[in-house]
């Protein structure tokens, strides 16, 4: 007979564990990355990391100013894996920014339009 481990359903007849909405996955994940990177208002994600030619996914982060906020490596790399597991929705052909006030996520283009008065 199979070891049974906890949390884990016998037969495929049982009933599902629900799955948290994004909205709440979401905006438990920006207080989450809020105290990793303290200073951090927006946090920028896409699959290519600097310098690199494959797939990697990125993260960089700004303050309230716009101003970049140095990350090193493991951070950027572990910020850009949880935003990309949270927010499955999104097309992550495209660089994403997180504002970490709101839980908001647009593309890069959104957000460039938005500063610009929606031109």
């Amino acid at each position: 007979m199979p070891e049974h481990r906890p949390g884990r359903a016998l037969t495929a007849d049982a009933p599902k564990r629900t799955a948290v909405p994004t909205t709440a996955r979401r905006l438990r994940l920006t207080r989450l990355l809020a105290e990793m990177i303290p200073g951090a208002h927006t946090l920028r994600v896409t699959l290519r990391g600097p310098a690199r030619t494959w797939p990697s996914p990125h993260a960089s982060a700004y303050d309230d100013c716009g101003r970049r906020l140095p990350l090193n490596p493991p951070q950027a790399r572990t910020a850009a894996r949880w935003i990309i597991r949270a927010c499955p929705e999104a097309d992550w052909r495209q660089e994403h920014d997180l504002d970490l006030r709101t839980g908001r996520l647009l593309r890069v283009t959104e957000t460039r339009n938005a500063a610009v008065g929606g031109r």
